[in-house]
Parts: structure tokens; C-alpha cells; sequence
């Protein structure tokens, strides 16, 4: 379990980093009409090669607590939606403690909300998603699983 949480933390420090960056661009263009790198406020209060810097270094940590958080599902004693709550729950309050030290979104309680929704909104589509494929490839393994028998019977 260490070795997977390491390597799930890792794979999650890269896709973090990266999808901090992206979804800082696609902020700041959809407010903005400008693909800027960092938010302007962040910057401005830090200074832009500080900013970019924060940005990799919180983006790569949410991705890793993110990617490392999967090794809830890995806990045999825990119930499917147990390890779901947990590891939304962490998504949940990472994302909001860095999309607020990063200016994604401002710290009032209306857009602290409104990102919430969105973000459980997501995992829940994701996880319904999921959680569909892997009933049907349990289905397919089961039929497997019968015919086989039943050609080994004989």
C-alpha cells in the first residue's frame, strides 16, 4: 500500500502541477478574455516568477493528495462509500484552501459554496461514471466465469 500511495502521489505531482496551470489559463481567459499564466492578484501581491512558483508547488500538491487519496479505495475494511466520502472530502478542502491562496475564486462564502457544489457535483459524475464501467467489466468476468465452468464441467 506505501509503494502504491508513493507512486499514485508521484503520477498526481505531475498532473497537479500541470492542470494548475491549465486551469489557471482557462480562469483567466473565461474572466479576463486573457490567457494569463497566473491570476493578476497573485502576482500583484507576490510577484509573477513567486506566483508561478506557488502555483506549480500547490498544483502539484493537490494533484498529489488527490491521486494519493485513491488509496482509500485500497482500505479492504472500508465500504465503497466510506472511501468515497474520505476522498472527496480531501479534494474538497484542498482544492478550496488552494484555489484561495491562488485567487481562482474569491474567499466569500457565495463563491466558496458555489465551488463546493461544483466540485462534489464533478466527483459524483466521475464517480458515477466509474463506478458503471467497473459494474460492467464485473458483469463480463462473471460470464467468463460461468462459461468456463460450464465448459469444465463436462
Amino acid at each position: 500500500m506505501k509503494k502504491r500511495l508513493l507512486i499514485r502521489s508521484l503520477i498526481g505531482l505531475v498532473v497537479g502541477a500541470t492542470m494548475a496551470h491549465l486551469f489557471t489559463l482557462l480562469i483567466n481567459q473565461l474572466t479576463k478574455g486573457e490567457w494569463l499564466v497566473c491570476m493578476p492578484e497573485l502576482s500583484q501581491k507576490v510577484g509573477f516568477v513567486e506566483a508561478l512558483i506557488l502555483q506549480t508547488i500547490l498544483g502539484a500538491l493537490l494533484g498529489s493528495v488527490a491521486f494519493g487519496g485513491m488509496c482509500f479505495f485500497d482500505i479492504e475494511s472500508w465500504s465503497l462509500l466510506r472511501s468515497s466520502v474520505f476522498h472527496c472530502v480531501i479534494i474538497i478542502v484542498s482544492y478550496l484552501v488552494v484555489g484561495l491562496i491562488l485567487h481562482w475564486f474569491s474567499p466569500h462564502i457565495v463563491p466558496i459554496l458555489i465551488m463546493t457544489t461544483i466540485i462534489v457535483f464533478a466527483y459524483a459524475l466521475i464517480w458515477l461514471f466509474m463506478y458503471l464501467g467497473w459494474k460492467r467489466e464485473i458483469r463480463k468476468m462473471n460470464l467468463l466465469t460461468e462459461e468456463y465452468k460450464k465448459e469444465h464441467a463436462q
